[in-house]
C-alpha cells in the first residue's frame, strides 16, 4: 500500500510495490510507527521551530478562509426586513441560495490544487488571500439579492484557494502521521474562531448605524470594511511571513537531502566516513494528472463516499433554522429562534474541543478507516432518533431542548470528526509531495454537493404549503436518513491506502536519481 509522501523513497522497483500490498494490516501501524520516530530523531531543533512557525501562520490563513465563510449573516439579515431567521421555511430557502452560490464556487479549488502543485502553495495562498481582501469589500455595495448572490460566489471562488492549499501545507509540513493526525484535527475549532468575523460587523453595524447617508444605502458596508480589515491584516502577515513548503527542484538540490541514507551503505565503502556516491541531481516526478486520479477506484470511491455525507451533512445545516424552532409535536426540535444561533455556536465549541482531543486517540487507538466507516454509520442514527427522542420529550420543554442540543452537538461532532477523517484518507491517497494539491483539490468537489442542499430546503418551500408541517418535518428527516444510509453504504467500500496497479498504473510512480562515483583518494 502506498503511504503518505517522504522525501526519501525505497529501493523496491515500483513494478514489485503491488507484491507488498499483502501485509498485515496489524503490522502497518508499527512499521510506520518506526519509520515516523527515525524521521523526527533526524529532524534538528532549529527546523521543528521554524515548522511549528509556519504550521501557525497556516492555521491563521485558514482563519482568514473561516471569517469569510462565516461573513453571511450580515447578508442574510439585511435581506430578512423582519429579523425572522428561522421562522419559516422561505427563511431557510434564502440562507441556501447565499450558500449554495458560496459552494459553487468552492468548486474551483480543482484548478487551484492542480495550480498549486506546479508554482507552489505559497503563490496560491496570497493570491486567494488578496482576492478575499478585495471580495469582502466589495460585497458591502451589494443591496439585493442577485447582487449578493454574484459576491458570494466570487467569495467561494476566491476562498477555496486557502481550503485546498492550508490542507496541502498542514501535509507538507506535518513529519509522521500522528502529527499529521493532531493537526489536521485542529480545523474544526479554528474554524469555530472565523465566527469571531460576525461578531466584529455586529458591533460595527451597530455603531454606525443610521449615522450617515452611506451607511443607510448601503447597510452592510461598514461590518464588510470590518471583515476586511481583518482579512487584509492577515494577508499582509502572510506575504511577509509565508515561505513556500512544496520542495522545488531547486531547494532538493541545495539541500542536505541529496544524501541517501538508504542507498549510501550499498553503494560506498564501510571503511569511509563519507559516502563515495552522491547525489549529483534529482529530477522531479511529474504530477500525476487528474485524469490519472480519476481512474482509481479507491479515490472515487472515497470522493463519492464524502459528496453524499457534504450533502446530508450540509441541508442538515441549512434546515436546521426551520428544524430547531418548530414544535416538538411537528417533527422539530422545539428550540427557541432566540437560542438557536447561541446554542449551535456553544456546540461548535465543544464539539471541535472533542475533536481535537478525541480524533486523534481514537485514531491511533481503532485506525483511520475503522473510525471513519463508524461515523458514517452514526448519522442516519441521529437522523433518526432526535425527531423521535423529542416527540417523546415533547411534555417538558426544558427536556425537549436538552435532547435536541445533544443531537446537534452529536451531528456537529460526527461532522467535524468526519472532515478530518476524509482530509486524511486523501492525504493518504497521493504518493509524494508533487501531486498532493491535485487531490486535496479534487476534494473540493464536494463543495458541489453541499450546493445542492438547496434543492431539498427549495422543495420544502415550494411544498411545505400543500402539506402540513408536521409532515414537511418528517419528509425532511427521512430525506436526511436516506442520505445517511446511502454514504454510509458507501464508506464501507473505502479503502485507507491506494495500490499500484489497482488504482495507478507502475508507469505513473516513477523518478529518476543521478549519481556521482568518486575514487577512494586512500585506494
Amino acid at each position: 500500500m502506498l503511504g503518505f509522501h517522504r522525501r526519501t523513497r525505497s529501493l523496491i522497483p515500483v513494478k514489485e510495490l503491488a507484491k507488498y500490498d499483502k501485509v498485515e494490516l496489524s503490522e502497518e501501524p508499527e512499521q510506520d510507527t518506526r519509520e515516523d520516530d527515525q524521521e523526527l530523531v533526524s529532524v534538528p531543533e532549529t527546523t521543528t521551530k521554524a515548522r511549528q512557525r509556519q504550521l501557525t501562520l497556516v492555521y491563521v490563513i485558514f482563519l482568514a478562509e473561516a471569517i469569510m465563510a462565516s461573513s453571511l449573516q450580515p447578508q442574510l439579515q439585511m435581506l430578512i426586513s423582519n429579523d425572522d431567521y428561522c421562522g419559516n421555511l422561505s427563511t431557510s430557502y434564502l440562507r441556501s441560495i447565499l450558500d449554495c452560490a458560496y459552494a459553487f464556487g468552492g468548486t474551483s479549488g480543482i484548478f487551484w490544487g492542480y495550480l498549486s502543485d506546479r508554482i507552489g502553495r505559497r503563490r496560491v495562498s496570497l493570491l486567494g488571500l488578496w482576492t478575499m481582501c478585495v471580495c469582502c469589500l466589495s460585497m458591502g455595495f451589494a443591496t439585493d439579492l442577485m447582487s449578493c448572490t454574484i459576491f458570494r460566489f466570487v467569495a467561494g471562488l476566491a476562498s477555496s484557494t486557502i481550503a485546498v492549499t492550508t490542507l496541502t501545507m498542514i501535509g507538507d509540513l506535518s513529519t509522521n502521521a500522528s502529527g499529521r493526525a493532531k493537526n489536521v484535527a485542529r480545523l474544526p475549532l479554528i474554524a469555530l474562531c472565523g465566527s469571531i468575523g460576525p461578531i466584529v460587523q455586529g458591533l460595527v453595524s451597530e455603531s454606525t448605524n443610521a449615522s450617515t447617508v452611506v451607511w443607510q444605502k448601503f447597510p452592510i458596508l461598514s461590518s464588510q470594511i470590518a471583515c476586511g480589515t481583518i482579512l487584509l491584516i492577515i494577508a499582509v502577515a502572510a506575504s511577509i511571513m509565508l515561505q513556500e513548503t512544496l520542495p522545488l527542484q531547486s531547494d532538493q538540490r541545495a539541500s542536505g537531502s541529496n544524501y541517501d541514507c538508504e542507498k549510501a551503505p550499498f553503494l560506498s565503502d564501510a571503511e569511509s566516513n563519507e559516502p563515495l556516491i552522491r547525489v549529483v541531481d534529482s529530477v522531479r516526478p511529474d504530477c500525476i494528472s487528474i485524469s490519472q486520479f480519476l481512474q482509481a477506484p479507491s479515490l472515487l470511491i472515497l470522493l463519492s463516499s464524502f459528496s453524499l455525507l457534504s450533502l446530508h451533512a450540509s441541508t442538515f445545516d441549512a434546515l436546521l433554522p426551520h428544524l430547531g424552532h418548530s414544535s416538538t409535536q411537528h417533527g422539530g426540535m422545539g428550540i427557541p429562534c432566540n437560542w438557536l444561533g447561541l446554542t449551535v455556536l456553544v456546540v461548535r465549541g465543544v464539539a471541535g474541543l472533542a475533536i481535537l482531543r478525541a480524533v486523534p486517540h481514537l485514531i491511533k487507538k481503532y485506525g483511520l478507516l475503522k473510525l471513519y466507516r463508524s461515523v458514517s454509520l452514526l448519522f442516519p442514527a441521529i437522523y433518526v432518533a432526535t425527531p423521535l427522542l423529542a416527540l417523546v420529550a415533547a411534555c417538558s420543554t426544558l427536556l425537549a431542548a436538552l435532547t435536541s442540543t445533544t443531537a446537534i452537538l452529536a451531528k456537529h461532532v460526527l461532522t467535524g470528526g468526519a472532515s478530518v477523517l476524509v482530509s486524511l484518507l486523501v492525504l493518504n491517497t497521493t504518493p509524494d509531495a508533487f501531486s498532493a494539491g491535485t487531490v486535496v483539490g479534487m476534494m473540493q468537489a464536494a463543495s458541489l454537493f453541499k450546493a445542492l442542499a438547496v434543492a431539498v430546503s427549495g422543495a420544502s418551500f415550494y411544498l411545505s404549503g400543500d402539506f402540513s408541517v408536521a409532515t414537511t418535518n418528517y419528509a425532511l428527516w427521512t430525506c436526511l436518513t436516506l442520505f445517511g444510509f446511502v454514504g454510509a453504504g458507501l464508506a464501507w467500500f473505502v479503502r485507507e491506502r491506494p495500490s499500484v496497479d489497482r488504482d495507478f498504473p507502475s508507469e505513473v510512480l516513477c523518478w529518476e536519481t543521478c549519481f556521482d562515483a568518486e575514487k577512494n583518494p586512500e585506494g
